[in-house]
């Protein structure tokens, strides 16, 4: 009987691996492909394209399981943010703060850091500067901390209730499974997202 259990239990291990495999690479397409970002563009026409381009070139040279350094994905991001300012409408404010030390060599799984960024620029209300998106990056070679808050949505029942988010964390127990927390909190005016990923 207990041979029967363990190869039962066996069986749904890998499956759950297999899910957790295929919600990474979800995630990294879907933040790879950004369909709030290309539905900016198109809407903003042929000015935005130049930019678009080149950020989306770089972007789909980058392999799923290749790590790139920490340097190449704030560079990346850096880019993404530039676009972001340009597209969205007059009052949006996003505030950038790197204090990830730079000599860290800290090699990392590609666009690791974009999703709750993503999230809180497709999905924060952010019509008012006074409620910018506040993102802030820090750590070493040993942690990485990245803090994002947004002004919460009145129009969304679930501020975090999102496939995008859910394959995010999938993402996270897959490639750092014991090595991570996700924090997903909100209250009546602000949401943050806080992610620690441990070396």
């Amino acid at each position: 009987m207990s041979t029967i259990i363990n190869r039962i239990l066996r069986k749904k291990s890998v499956r759950n691996i297999e899910a957790l495999a295929l919600a990474n690479r979800l995630s990294f397409t879907t933040s790879q492909l950004d369909h709030f970002l290309l539905g900016k563009v198109m809407a903003a026409g042929t000015s935005e394209w130049t930019a678009y381009a080149a950020l989306q070139q770089k972007l789909l040279m980058l392999d799923v399981d290749r790590p790139i350094t920490m340097e190449e994905e704030v560079e990346i991001l850096i880019a993404y943010l530039t676009i972001v300012e340009t597209l969205m409408p007059d009052g949006f404010l996003l505030k950038w703060d790197n204090r990830f030390q730079s000599d860290s060599a800290v090699m990392l799984p590609p666009l690791l850091l974009f999703p709750m960024i993503q999230h809180a620029v497709a999905n924060g209300y952010n019509r008012t500067s006074s409620h910018p998106i506040r993102i802030r990056l820090s750590g070493s070679d040993k942690i990485l901390l990245l803090e994002v808050s947004h002004r919460v949505n009145p129009y969304l029942d679930g501020q975090f209730d999102t496939t995008f988010l859910r394959d995010f964390q999938q993402r996270l127990q897959f490639l750092f499974p014991e090595q991570h927390s996700l924090l997903l909190n909100s209250n009546s005016n602000t949401c943050r997202a806080t992610l620690t990923i441990r070396f």
